[in-house]
């Protein structure tokens, strides 16, 4: 018998937990919660192409250590309820018309009521700073879909729900979402809030985690179309 897989597998639920998160998210949270006191000037972001290459090879190195150690740990895809089929892929399109008609009317009232901080919270927004590759633009939003609602949804709710609920489940998750979109400023909060409780919602509901990443995918290839094109979704 393997020693380290012994070991890892006698971890507390809570310790497993803390890896896990701190694994995935850790860093994007810690450099997200420093860009929250820069001005507009200097937390204004861009991406182009390399920086699609860098998330891509982020996210994928980071999955090998976290699928290893949750398969360890017993965890399975067919545990989360990770299963393509019509239906849930349906559902994921549903989610996907719903999530983008909550952002309009949030951002719509918030417009309304708050003109100038809005206008001042577009200019921190992430905006591309050249020509993206479609082709790179699509591979980098399914890696990016798959890897977000993979921990941050279908983990996190699956591991608290048993132990404290659902609702906590959901607000742990929304905030963990939350706390690594901080640099997009006062839209990423209006528009990632309503979006963690919904994704988390619906997921508690159906165990189907693939509406949950196909939603994803399609709003960031959505996100990235718009945007090389001067618009935001």
């Amino acid at each position: 018998m393997n020693p380290l897989h012994e070991l890892i597998r006698r971890l507390p639920a809570r310790v497993e937990f803390l890896f896990v998160i701190s694994w995935a998210f850790g860093l994007s949270i810690f450099t997200s919660i420093l860009s929250v006191g820069a001005t507009p000037e200097q937390n204004q972001g861009y991406y182009d192409n390399a920086a699609l290459i860098g998330v891509l090879i982020f996210e994928l190195a980071q999955s090998v250590i976290l699928v290893w150690f949750l398969r360890i740990r017993g965890w399975t895809l067919e545990k989360l309820g990770l299963s393509v089929n019509l239906r849930s892929s349906l559902l994921g399109v549903v989610l996907l018309i719903v999530t983008y008609g909550l952002w309009i009317g949030v951002q719509l009232l918030a417009s309304w009521a708050l003109p100038a901080e809005m206008e001042a919270a577009a200019a921190r927004y992430p905006s591309p700073a050249g020509d993206l590759s479609m082709s790179l633009v699509v591979l980098a939003s399914v890696v990016n879909g798959i890897f977000e609602e993979v921990f941050v949804a279908g983990y996190v709710i699956a591991a608290i729900t048993p132990v404290r609920g659902t609702w906590t489940a959901i607000n742990v998750s929304t905030c963990i979402r939350l706390l690594y979109h901080l640099y997009q400023g006062p839209i990423g909060i209006l528009t990632i809030v309503p979006m963690g409780v919904l994704f988390g919602y619906v997921y508690s509901r159906t165990r189907l985690l693939w509406p949950l990443i196909l939603a994803h995918i399609l709003m960031d290839i959505i996100g990235f179309a718009f945007g090389a094109s001067g618009n935001s979704p």
